[in-house]
């Protein structure tokens, strides 16, 4: 039952290249970069070989972005940040920012031939005097912010695994057990501190810099690296949470049940649900988990009387316990080939049962010759209030705004040991995830949104925001990094530059 869940949770993204610092010519050798920032940072540049560089590289949480940068640099400060920005733009370097190091997609976070910026060690959580503003390093994860703030009974809204990242989470976006009640993780920043491309540091907020500030919320890294960031905080006791695994005959009072609960998040916005179809190829065997939140200590609320009274079930975990403690739970296991893949539908209960038989009539075929060790996939809701609350907090610039409907967030995750199977799981995906978005639109249930932190690596996020979102980020793009720092010098994750046509 735990691996069940742990095989289905999380986030960020996919297998399909890896990104490779080459260009023809145009930029600085990676070597003498690195000796640039050797000359620089002495014992924060971390050469091949060595044991914080070996360290860096497998600290990432999928195998395919463990890759071979020429040196990992890693500061300390706002000011080392800065100061790395501005030798590499002036050589003209080709480079990538690890924050959490959770992101599924090469060379998101990482690069070949390059030079990778570890945030690592900039990894301090915060409370201010009066207990409404934490304050967050980069390199944290989130099990590093609620262990430190928990005992203090204050919260954040943030992520939902404790291995999950700050930086990618909050700047994706960030789905939240608190998403109802406060709207997405990046709608709950106060502030960013953020190293632009020319290695200025700035103070963004919606009274400083107010558009750069709403593209911040979502847009991904396409604007500076953010060196802190300053949460709004709130008093938050222990919640009632955990898993509970089902046989796979009960699957349709599960879809029932989910679809009730979407529909109805509103009227108790404390609640939060996760539901999960998890296959093992090793004992061919298939369990439906309910992840269950509730954050308040109160058991077995209302919201989930239905889904709670399935039989038979397999094992539970529901306790009330802090989020440390469930975030730990809800836990994918490193050390694998993965990837994530995303869409969006309306929440409509005969749009559910489709769109899983679809699934299912692929994992049927699938399983006669499993290339894979688990394929997880499950649904989420997204629901019109979740837009609401971030509306009330200043908006962000995912582009949900004109839904006014309930929506449900699908993520599928594929594990895999075996590099020969990149490219067929990758086709699989694309087959299927192809599929799901013509049945959809066929029923009118389709949802162009794409949740970033899912996004693989043939998806575009930043388009699916829509044409005047996508317009505004590249205006802000081009007026805080006028020589596109961040988009010539960094060549992964999504990109405004190769986003397409607005």
């Amino acid at each position: 039952m735990g691996l069940a869940f742990k095989l289905a949770a999380a986030a960020a993204v996919a297998y399909l290249g890896v990104v490779r610092a080459t260009d023809g010519g145009k930029n600085a050798a990676p070597e003498d970069c690195c000796a640039a920032l050797a000359s620089a940072f002495g014992g924060r540049l971390f050469a091949p070989n060595s044991t914080q560089y070996d360290a860096s590289i497998e600290s990432y949480f999928t195998l395919q972005e463990r890759l071979t940068p020429t040196c990992v640099v890693g500061p300390e400060s706002a000011q080392d940040v800065a100061k790395i920005v501005r030798l590499l733009a002036k050589k003209s370097c080709l480079f990538a920012v690890r924050g959490g190091g959770h992101s599924l997609i090469p060379g998101a976070a990482n690069i070949e031939d390059g030079v990778t910026i570890d945030l690592s060690a900039m990894n301090r959580v915060s409370l201010s005097k009066d207990r409404k503003t934490a304050s967050i390093g980069p390199g944290c994860r989130w099990g590093d912010v609620y262990s430190t703030l928990s005992p203090q009974g204050v919260a954040v809204t943030g992520g939902r695994a404790a291995t999950v990242g700050v930086s990618g989470l909050i700047l994706g976006g960030g789905n939240s057990f608190f998403a109802a009640r406060r709207g997405f993780a990046c709608d709950n920043v106060k502030n960013f501190e953020l190293v632009l491309g020319s290695g200025e540091i700035i103070d963004v907020n919606a009274q400083t810099h107010p558009d750069l500030f709403r593209c911040l919320k979502g847009g991904s890294g396409n604007f500076g690296i953010v060196t802190r960031f300053d949460l709004f905080a709130f008093e938050q006791g222990d919640i009632w949470g955990g898993t509970v695994a089902y046989a796979q005959s009960t699957g349709e009072q599960h879809l029932r049940g989910f679809y009730e609960f979407t529909k109805n998040i509103r009227k108790d916005p404390y609640a939060s649900l996760i539901n999960i179809w998890s296959y093992a190829a090793a004992g061919d065997a298939q369990t439906i988990v309910n992840a269950f939140e509730y954050t308040k200590a109160e058991a077995y609320p209302p919201p989930f009387e239905s889904l709670v009274k399935i039989k038979p079930q397999l094992g539970s975990s529901m306790r009330i316990t802090n989020l440390t403690d469930i975030t730990t739970e809800l836990e994918s296991p490193t050390g694998l080939r993965n990837s994530f893949h995303t869409l969006t539908f309306k929440n409509d209960l005969d749009v559910l049962k489709g769109v899983n038989k679809i699934v299912q009539d692929a994992l049927a075929e699938a399983r006669r010759d499993p290339k894979f060790i688990s394929w997880a996939y499950g649904y989420q809701p997204l629901p019109r209030v979740f837009t609401e609350r971030s509306l009330e907090n200043g908006g962000n610039i995912l582009g949900l705004e004109d839904e006014k409907d309930d929506n449900v967030l699908f993520l599928w995750f594929l594990a895999w040991d075996d590099p020969a199977q990149d490219g067929p799981l990758a086709a699989l995906a694309k087959a299927v995830t192809g599929a799901i978005n013509e049945y959809t639109k066929k029923q009118k249930a389709y949802v162009q949104f794409e949740y970033l932190p899912y996004a693989d690596a043939e998806g575009n996020p930043l388009r699916k925001y829509g044409s005047n979102n996508l317009r505004k980020m590249r205006r802000v793009s081009r007026e805080y990094d006028p020589d596109q720092v961040f988009q010539k010098l960094v060549p992964g994750g999504f990109k405004l530059a190769t986003a397409g046509d607005a």
